[in-house]
């Protein structure tokens, strides 16, 4: 019998530089879940209903009850990655804080391009604002923490919070953030344990239209003084060896400038994704090339460590300064 072909993901986009591309993702899907699907999760799984949709969670407890709750969005360039991947992060930040800490599964692109992605997290944070009460959590005491593409989420929701269309935010975490996507990473600064800038044009592509990318939602390095003003506080952490280091300091001036609390450290030696890689060893040596891993620094880890203790830090004081622990 003849093997059934598998369908082609959004045979719509007919562009060249994006097809070949596109025809390998449900491929790198199917491996990279495959791969999750084998560990343990420390999260409690719970699907929210959210109007016309539903979105997976990961939940990770504080210890004492109506605590606040941070909610973390993981990296892979809006195309690839899953929530569970950071289950470890989640709940370490979880247990260093003591608060509430969702992983969120938002939708991904190109299925669900801009703003649907943005839409889940706001959506989610709507939710459990209303109904925190019903899973022992302060849903109205809020922090954000994200990756890569999952800081363009956090920052993007914390223009929307400041613009008061979502609950306020107290205090967000941007790690090797995403935030320009007006200049094609082509002409960004590159190192070698860079993704291909090909790659990396694809995301941007296939994530927004070319007359979205100047929006701040999806590049928040062009968001007005005036649009930022009522940004809440920020940590920062690009890596050092990373082609979106450049656009994490802008921001973080930019911010500064509107006169909004900013702390700013750039991790040295380290890749982009650096802190993910080191909260799940096993994917990382599962999936990651090993031509790859020569380009990296090899105590990683430990400055992942450091990042990580680093935000459960300043989220918890964000929250103490509220009052709210």
């Amino acid at each position: 019998m003849a093997r059934r072909q598998r369908q082609r993901l959004c045979p719509e986009i007919t562009d060249p530089e994006l097809r070949g591309f596109l025809d390998m993702v449900p491929s790198i899907r199917s491996f990279q879940h495959s791969v999750l699907a084998e560990q343990a999760v420390k999260g409690e799984q719970i699907v929210i209903p959210l109007g016309d949709r539903e979105v997976q969670i990961y939940l990770h407890r504080a210890r004492g009850e109506a605590r606040p709750v941070v909610y973390e969005l993981h990296g892979g360039g809006f195309v690839l990655g899953e929530a569970r991947r950071d289950d470890a992060i989640c709940h370490e930040i979880s247990e260093l804080a003591d608060c509430n800490v969702i992983g969120v599964d938002y939708r991904l692109t190109p299925e669900y391009p801009y703003p649907a992605p943005v839409d889940d997290l706001c959506d989610l944070i709507g939710y459990f604002a209303e109904n925190g009460s019903r899973y022992g959590i302060d849903g109205r005491t809020i922090g954000l923490i994200g990756f890569s593409g999952g800081a363009t989420l956090v920052a993007a929701a914390a223009l929307r919070s400041a613009a008061g269309k979502i609950p306020a935010i107290k205090g967000v975490v941007l790690h090797y953030p995403y935030l320009d996507s007006v200049r094609m990473p082509a002409e960004k600064e590159h190192f070698e344990c860079d993704m291909d800038p090909a790659v990396m044009s694809a995301f941007t592509k296939l994530y927004s239209k070319e007359e979205e990318r100047s929006l701040p939602e999806v590049s928040p390095v062009c968001a007005s003084k005036e649009e930022l003003k009522n940004f809440p506080p920020a940590m920062i952490i690009p890596a050092e060896k990373d082609a979106l280091r450049k656009e994490g300091l802008l921001f973080a001036e930019k911010l500064q400038e509107a006169g909004v609390p900013v702390y700013c450290k750039v991790m040295p030696d380290v890749h982009h994704g650096y802190i993910e890689d080191a909260g799940n060893m096993e994917f990382y040596n599962t999936v990651t090339l090993e031509d790859t891993k020569k380009t990296l620094d090899p105590y990683f880890e430990a400055w992942a460590c450091a990042a990580v203790r680093l935000s459960a830090r300043f989220l918890e004081r964000r929250f103490r300064e509220e009052g709210r622990l």
